[in-house]
């Protein structure tokens, strides 16, 4: 979603504004478009995750990166770039990531008939703290019970996909610090461990939501399942630091 093409001047002053001043640990950061507020779902030392909504004709406005940057599009649809004029179809649960230092662009227009729902998750800087010489692999989640799908790996992140079926339980598994974990669709969670029965959670889970994952040792022998009545669509996104 970003060009090398000559900027707009609105584009140019969102990364100026973004270079120039660069948040400090736990900082609030800048807007990403000009032209598009979002609502903040969840914000801790490690991310800031805001949901924005783009209507059917409506454009991001001016788009520039203030930091490392995940998007994930809940509600998918057809985005057409200002710079190249080039349509793009994006289904429900695909994800871009977005590097500080990409070039800023004019942003994109919803050229659909429906809105486009997205989390953008801005990872926020600090030091890091990762053992240099960590496993392969270490960084995924394991479901015992479910195969997840790899959509993505960096430096920065491992995201992953799974979608867990009514009555179907993950597995006894381990939630290693810095996990965060999106609802692309959401549901009737159930849990067990342990020290605990098995018991349900007093809410389903919304579309949309989101939730930043306790560190869980596999000692502890926690899962959870789905006992809803449709499947649950789930992305977790892991910081390797």
């Amino acid at each position: 979603m970003n060009s090398t093409k000559t900027l707009s001047k609105a584009a140019a002053a969102l990364l100026i504004a973004a270079t120039m001043l660069e948040p400090a640990e736990g900082a609030t950061v800048l807007p990403a478009y000009a032209a598009l507020k979002g609502e903040v779902t969840l914000d801790n030392p490690r991310v800031r995750v805001e949901r924005f909504v783009l209507a059917p004709g409506q454009s991001t406005g001016a788009h520039a990166h203030p930091g490392d940057q995940l998007l994930v599009f809940l509600r998918g649809g057809v985005l057409k770039s200002q710079d190249t004029g080039r349509s793009t179809l994006w289904h429900d649960g695909r994800v871009l990531w977005e590097n500080a230092s990409d070039h800023a662009d004019a942003g994109n227009t919803n050229v659909g008939t429906d809105p486009i729902v997205m989390l953008q998750v801005t990872i926020k800087p600090h030091s890091r703290r990762a053992p240099a010489t960590a496993a392969p692999n270490s960084f995924h989640l394991n479901y015992p019970n479910i195969p997840g799908e790899d959509l993505l790996e960096n430096e920065t992140v491992v995201v992953q996909r799974f979608t867990v079926n009514p009555g179907q339980w993950e597995g006894v598994h381990a939630h290693r610090p810095n996990m965060l974990y999106i609802h692309i669709r959401g549901g009737q969670w159930a849990a067990r461990s342990r020290k605990e029965r098995e018991h349900p959670y007093p809410e389903r889970s919304a579309d949309g939501s989101v939730g930043w994952m306790p560190t869980i040792d596999i000692s502890e022998g926690h899962e959870s399942g789905n006992v809803g009545t449709e499947p649950i669509d789930l992305i977790w996104v892991t910081l390797k630091d």
